[in-house]
């Protein structure tokens, strides 16, 4: 079946799917700091998020 695909847009870094651990919105983490962007391959990226009070 169809399945929905949620894309996250970060300024400064190419489209990807989001692959992660989902909140309803992010007023429920607080702040993140993107620690690192890792090459997964041509078309894939992985993000180490810091969470921030």
């Amino acid at each position: 079946g169809l399945e929905i695909v949620r894309i996250v847009d970060i300024v400064g870094l190419d489209v990807q799917a989001d692959g992660g651990t989902h909140v309803a919105s992010t007023k429920q983490i607080g702040g993140i700091d993107v620690v690192k962007v890792e090459n997964k391959g041509k078309a894939n990226r992985r993000l180490r998020v810091r969470l921030t009070d």
